[in-house]
């Protein structure tokens, strides 16, 4: 289903629109994995290396991003981000959803809501110029009577572990549990400025990054509907990254020509191995 009809979808459905199938961590279609931490800020409650977030989704541990309190948020301090590099070869926009990002949220009572941690997803072909998904969330705080429970977070713990809805969020990291990767497709860029400007080339993404989203609602979705998760998280707050795998890749320029220059010395060393037999 393309952006726009999930667009239109989610106006118009009362609940829960979104279909999002995690990504198994073994799963053969998963063929690279991020090689480097091109930059990492964390806040104060967050946690552990960013190195953490590097190679094949493992389950723990995991590097924290860190949470933002109502005073940070207040005076603008930035929320945590990383951004993960894939050297060796470049997501493409492929076949069906093209890399995945495995966080650890975990199934409150009551199936679809997961305590979650939620972030933005950037990408860039040169680790300068980004690009944004467009993202959806719909969960709303809960209003005692308002019958509208399938939207609304679940605070029987504290608002600091809400469960959400995870088929309210659509295009935002961190929706699946440990070893599950949540699903991105380059595709749902296409109608972006900066692609449509070239400044990001969806055939050659070497970078992603993750921005937490404080869960207090100040920070919005695409759709100006406020982003809503438990909040506020301490300790190892804000999003916890695991990996970021890729389906859909190509190698890089240098990486072809050391095949080819393989393949030339190798016919080479085969010749002079077996020479032609003169028969005359």
């Amino acid at each position: 289903m393309s952006f726009s009809a999930l667009l239109t979808l989610a106006t118009s459905a009362a609940a829960g629109p979104f279909t999002n199938i995690g990504v198994d961590a073994s799963d053969p279609a998963l063929v690279a994995w991020a090689e480097n931490v091109h930059s990492i800020l964390q806040t104060p409650s967050g946690a552990n290396d960013g190195t953490l977030a590097l190679g094949p989704a493992d389950g723990s541990p995991f590097v924290s991003l860190g949470d933002l309190t109502a005073s940070e948020i207040a005076a603008g301090d930035p929320p945590g981000e990383i951004t993960v590099e894939f050297a060796s070869v470049a997501i493409t926009n492929g076949s069906g959803w093209d890399f995945a990002v495995f966080e650890n949220a975990f199934e409150f009572p009551g199936d679809p809501f997961f305590f979650a941690e939620l972030a933005y997803v950037d990408v860039s072909s040169n680790g300068t110029d980004f690009v944004r998904f467009p993202s959806i969330s719909l969960n709303v705080e809960p209003v005692v009577g308002s019958g509208n429970e399938d939207n609304e977070l679940a605070t029987g713990f504290g608002r600091n572990f809400a469960g959400l809805n995870t088929t309210n969020v659509q295009n935002l990291a961190g929706i699946h549990p440990t070893l599950f990767g949540t699903q991105f497709d380059l595709a749902d860029l296409l109608g972006e400025p900066e692609v449509i400007g070239g400044a990001v080339d969806l055939g050659n993404i070497h970078f992603v990054r993750l921005v937490d989203v404080p869960g207090d609602g100040t920070f919005l979705d695409s759709l100006d509907n406020p982003i809503l998760d438990a909040w506020v998280t301490t300790g190892s707050g804000g999003l916890d990254l695991d990996a970021v795998g890729a389906r859909n890749v190509v190698p890089e320029p240098s990486s072809i020509m050391l095949m080819l220059v393989g393949m030339v010395f190798f016919a080479m060393r085969r010749g002079a191995l077996n020479p032609k037999r003169n028969f005359d």
